[in-house]
């Protein structure tokens, strides 16, 4: 009988134990709450110029600029980045007021607005990234291009890239003597775009404005230094 009262004691002595031990274990979580995770950073748009072909020999520089126009066709800024070690990169703003961006296109023939083509959203505003200079201190050497032309003979069916700012998505259709519009399609935020080449110099033909890049790009420089 001792026994087995002993037993029944320890046995409530243990379960006590463990209650303790669970009580404990839930304040220390209470105590200690879960932080939330951190949130994602914040990614700059940017452009990365690097391995630039055709770079004379005698022609060096330090920094690269490009201006951005808006409002009709006004300059609203200017991007600037060091080049050092074979790179600049180009931090994109994404700041623009409404007053500051461009009106789409040119419906009812005003020439405020940045594309002679036809947008299925005639709301939407748009800034526009210039030629990107070279510069060696104050002088200007030369210019830094995204192509498939290598510079040399002919360019026909090569393209150009440049860069939009749009604040909302927004498709190009149409076509003047120059140009002609299709798979053109921008997102917010901004957009590369090229402008290709007839495929031949001997026939007339438009130039293709298309948001469609082909995967053979690089960078290439225009020297401004004989």
């Amino acid at each position: 009988m001792g026994l087995m009262l002993k037993a029944t004691q320890c046995k409530i002595t243990l379960f006590f134990l463990v209650f303790i031990v669970l009580l404990s274990a839930c304040a220390k979580e209470e105590a200690e709450p879960i932080e939330p995770p951190a949130p994602e950073p914040t990614v700059e748009p940017s452009i990365i110029i690097e391995k630039i072909n055709n770079i004379p020999a005698n022609v060096t520089f330090d920094r690269v600029e490009a201006n951005i126009t808006g409002e009709c066709w006004s300059n609203i800024g200017t991007v600037k980045a060091k080049y050092e070690n074979g790179c600049a990169i180009i931090i994109l703003p994404t700041n623009f007021t409404a007053e500051q961006l461009q009106i789409v296109d040119r419906r009812d023939n005003n020439m405020c607005g940045h594309w002679p083509a036809t947008s299925d959203d005639p709301d939407a505003l748009v800034a526009t990234l210039g030629d990107i200079i070279a510069y060696h201190g104050d002088d200007k050497v030369g210019r830094v291009y995204s192509t498939n032309w290598p510079g040399k003979g002919s360019s026909a069916g090569k393209a150009f890239v440049y860069y939009q700012y749009a604040d909302r998505p927004f498709s190009l259709t149409g076509r003047n003597n120059s140009y002609y519009y299709s798979d053109c399609t921008f997102s917010k935020g901004w957009n590369g775009y090229v402008n290709i080449n007839p495929a031949s110099e001997e026939t007339s033909g438009n130039i293709h404005c298309t948001t469609s890049i082909p995967d053979d790009i690089f960078w290439n420089f225009e020297s401004w230094v004989y």
